[in-house]
């Protein structure tokens, strides 16, 4: 009886392992912001951690704190007022993605698949349709990353105040409150 019970202890923690880790060098995350209706400008966050579990439940966590915007003072007012990182440190992003599609995947052939994202921004979740594509570079390593971009909706993360705030310190005419979002994301078998 010990015996099976150690048994299904270690089973049990085996499960709950990911199965899958983010290689946070070989991965990226993008979104462009649109001001005065003709100025497009791409901005990144460069710390990006991540797994896929046995299970099928991928998630995504991005550090607020490593936005790159190219202007340091840009990074210190989105910082403070859009993401309020001192409050708000991680947005996450959650799927279910079945691990049987990588299985069955030949080395060196892609296949793209549709599932619902859920993202979270200052703990306000939104789920999106999306479509992946998913690279299998060898067995142990793959590549997923959007098809299309996402398209967040500050409104919907409660962000406009922020936006707001952001226009009225650049005295800008206004920033779009729609923003595409693209990921890359490469992952390691454990």
């Amino acid at each position: 009886m010990r015996t099976m019970i150690s048994m299904l202890a270690l089973g049990m923690a085996f499960s709950t392992q990911a199965a899958w880790t983010l290689d946070n060098s070989a991965s990226a995350l993008r979104f462009a912001t649109v001001k005065n209706d003709t100025v497009a400008e791409t901005h990144k966050f460069t710390k990006i951690t991540g797994n896929w579990q046995d299970d099928g439940q991928a998630k995504i966590s991005i550090d607020v704190a490593s936005l790159d915007t190219l202007v340091p003072i840009r990074n210190e007012r989105m910082l403070a007022h859009l993401f309020e990182s001192a409050k708000y440190a991680e947005i996450t992003a959650t799927a279910q993605i079945k691990p049987q599609l990588v299985q069955d995947m030949a080395v060196g052939s892609n296949q793209q698949l549709k599932t619902d994202l859920t993202v979270t921004i200052r703990e306000q979740s939104q789920t999106f349709a999306t479509e992946l594509s998913v690279s299998k570079l060898t067995d142990g390593r793959i590549v997923i990353s959007t098809v299309a971009p996402i398209l967040v909706n500050a409104v919907n993360y409660q962000l406009d105040a922020g936006v707001t705030k952001l226009k009225d310190i650049a005295k800008l005419q206004r920033i779009e409150m729609i923003v595409p979002v693209t990921f890359q994301v490469t992952l390691n078998k454990n």
